[in-house]
């Protein structure tokens, strides 16, 4: 199935990998309403179309993400809170949505990642980043709050009080920095940056779909108690085991036949 075509975003797909491009360069790829909803529609189409096994989002141009797009927050004037409320609800949703695919999302940050871009790569599996990436949660600076998952992420990823300290001040970090308090996984230069991504997805999509979608779902959807997260181990190597048994079994009836 193509991928669909959208107005602030492109999807590419090639060999199984889907490159997902935040596509408004001349805005530095801040998002507008149009965009967070778009967001959806890609991660609809990644779960849904069974030749893609990993996505890759990035940004077209010299940034990531820029945050939301300022010129573009006339649209929310004059909505009542519950309106404002239940957008944002959405928006939340389209975010989760790439933690719920049962299949590996890269970020692959080449520039400025702030604001709703951070929110957006703490949603995927990995983060991959250019040296000259930035990061930051700015809203803080605006009188506002982080509404988009960073409040829930950023401490599993950083810890505590780190996250506290980068979301209530609002202050924009280097990609070293990134890098030394844990928030993204490898740094590489600007050049080196898609090959590198382009490895990770081709060794991802040379291991079981299954098992790494089931790792996925273990480590994201983990319950309050270990007994739970024990359980939903062992039902998952069980659908592993099966997997590969029946893989083995198809694959020896293949060689008798020839």
């Amino acid at each position: 199935m193509a991928p669909p075509e959208l107005e602030t975003i492109t999807i590419e797909t090639q060999n199984g990998l889907a490159f997902i491009y935040l596509d408004r360069p001349e805005k530095l790829n801040a998002m507008n309403e149009t965009m967070f909803s778009e967001l959806g529609t890609a991660a609809d189409y990644v779960r849904d179309e069974v030749s893609v096994k990993v996505a890759v989002i990035t940004g077209r141009g010299r940034a990531f993400c820029a945050g939301i797009d300022l010129g573009a927050v006339t649209q929310f004037q004059g909505r009542e809170a519950a309106e404002f409320r239940n957008m944002v609800r959405k928006v939340q949703r389209n975010f989760r949505a790439f933690e719920l695919i049962e299949k590996p999302v890269i970020a692959m940050v080449n520039g400025h990642c702030l604001g709703a871009g951070t929110e957006l790569a703490l949603a995927c599996d990995m983060i991959l980043a250019s040296t000259e990436a930035t990061f930051g949660l700015l809203e803080v600076n605006l009188g506002l709050v982080t509404d988009l998952g960073a409040t829930q992420r950023l401490p599993r990823t950083v810890g505590l009080h780190r996250a506290k300290e980068l979301i209530m001040t609002g202050k924009k970090i280097d990609a070293l920095e990134a890098e030394r308090i844990g928030l993204i996984n490898t740094l590489y230069a600007p050049e080196e940056l898609e090959g590198a991504t382009r490895a990770l997805a081709d060794h991802l999509m040379s291991i079981s779909p299954v098992a790494v979608g089931l790792c996925k779902m273990a480590i994201d959807r983990s319950a309050p108690t270990l007994e739970a997260n024990l359980e939903f181990e062992a039902q998952a190597q069980s659908i592993c085991f099966t997997y590969m048994m029946e893989k083995l079994s198809k694959s020896g009836q293949a060689g008798k036949e020839q």
